[in-house]
């Protein structure tokens, strides 16, 4: 479902002004509208590979929905300040240049330790290698 979110919150952004998208943040889009819809879980590529056409053939109507709220919640109040609990790819990558090789991204004790997030910290990580 994060994939079909993410994609449908750029598609939706895409039709938006530049100066009303500067204020918006893609995670809090997306994050308010998977909270609005079923989650779908697998465990293993057939299973997934099954839950995303099942996302697509019998949710893409209510994500696209959620994604509009979505983006009407979070645009309600543009100067409301939060912080993230991950940097978008595009800012971690930009910072790359001014770690060394050994530098860990800080993440707090309280944040979840699932294997999702493992995977967004590793793909970081190899990101900033590739990018020397």
């Amino acid at each position: 479902m994060e994939d079909l979110v993410a994609e449908e919150v750029r598609s939706q952004m895409a039709l938006l002004s530049p100066r009303l998208t500067q204020y918006i943040q893609r995670s809090e889009v997306e994050t308010y509208a998977l909270n609005r819809l079923p989650t779908l879980y697998a465990s293993s590529r057939e299973g997934w590979l099954h839950q995303q056409k099942c996302a697509r053939d019998q949710y893409q109507v209510k994500i696209k929905t959620a994604v509009r709220q979505a983006l009407a919640a979070v645009q309600r109040d543009p100067l409301r300040s939060t912080t993230p609990l991950f940097q978008e790819k595009e800012d971690v990558m930009g910072e790359s240049a001014i770690r060394s090789d050994t530098a860990e991204v800080e993440t707090p004790k309280e944040l979840p330790s699932h294997p999702y997030y493992w995977q967004q910290k590793r793909s970081s990580r190899s990101g900033q290698r590739s990018a020397r």
